[in-house]
């Protein structure tokens, strides 16, 4: 069984120290669907193939999820594919917030997000996560393979307007979104618009010539924007305040340290209906 699975603890109760193991899943990552709208070149789309059937309907995950309360599950977090194509979205969310005492996130291109608002609540989701790598219309064309800036861009204000918890996921890619300029431009559209910005590192699952071409240091990288994160195992999330927003460095999964078991300790239920662990 894996080790994150367990809470070791000492019983003072009776005068002596032993240990006792504790079944315990903190979080469930839920991949909704295994299609996208986006075609981003470095998409490893969380390990899960793309031609992956998608089965799984809202009763399996609600199902899932009202049993694993009984294991301290306190944190569900939707993706893809791109969980905006999830017809019964609506319906799923609002059926787990009857059941379970959970916190929702959701993760997405944003591109969908004016044709679905009207499914999502500020009151039932805790936090939209949008993937946002560049501001720049040629860049994000390239990286995606879609002409849909402008989408995700309208998507982001409703969010505001109507009161999300907003978060942007910015993967560093060497030479498209690792400039000076690149990296201002982000701290400050998220900085204006109150929202908080994730830097993430590429991921080692990334297919290797994209890889090789594309990864970034992000230490070094992020120094050029004023972000000087220190290397400390001890802490992996440590953020900055830049007005309203938060800004962190999310490092790569393989590398996850003592203070990021909560976070990347769990299962995952694949389109498919499988059970896994956390990581690919």
């Amino acid at each position: 069984m894996k080790q994150y699975l367990f809470k070791i603890f000492n019983d003072k109760e009776y005068g002596f120290n032993h240990e006792k193991f504790e079944f315990r899943i903190p979080s469930l990552r839920v991949s909704l669907i295994s299609r996208c709208n986006e075609r981003c070149f470095y998409c490893h789309n969380e390990g899960i193939s793309k031609k992956m059937p998608s089965v799984i309907q809202t009763g399996d995950i609600i199902n899932t999820i009202y049993l694993l309360r009984e294991f301290g599950l306190k944190k569900v977090k939707f993706t893809g594919g791109e969980p905006l194509l999830f017809k019964d979205l609506k319906n799923l969310l609002y059926k787990i917030k009857h059941i379970a005492d959970v916190k929702l996130f959701i993760t997405t291109n944003g591109t969908l997000i004016k044709k679905r608002i009207k499914d999502l609540s500020p009151n039932i989701i805790n936090k939209v996560s949008v993937s946002l790598d560049t501001l720049e219309p040629d860049v994000y064309k390239y990286i995606t393979g879609e002409n849909l800036l402008g989408e995700v861009i309208t998507g982001l204000n409703m969010l505001k307007r109507n009161g999300y918890n907003v978060e942007i996921n910015n993967l560093l890619l060497k030479g498209l979104n690792t400039s000076k300029k690149c990296l201002n431009n982000m701290i400050d559209y998220c900085a204006e618009n109150g929202f908080d910005l994730q830097f993430i590192e590429m991921s080692d699952k990334t297919s290797k010539p994209f890889y090789s071409k594309y990864y970034a240091d992000p230490y070094k990288i992020l120094q050029k924007g004023g972000l000087h994160f220190k290397k400390d195992k001890s802490n992996d999330r440590q953020f900055f305040k830049i007005k309203r927003s938060q800004i962190t460095l999310c490092k790569n999964v393989s590398d996850v340290c003592e203070s990021s078991r909560e976070r990347c300790g769990g299962l995952r239920l694949l389109p498919n209906g499988v059970l896994k662990n956390f990581l690919y």
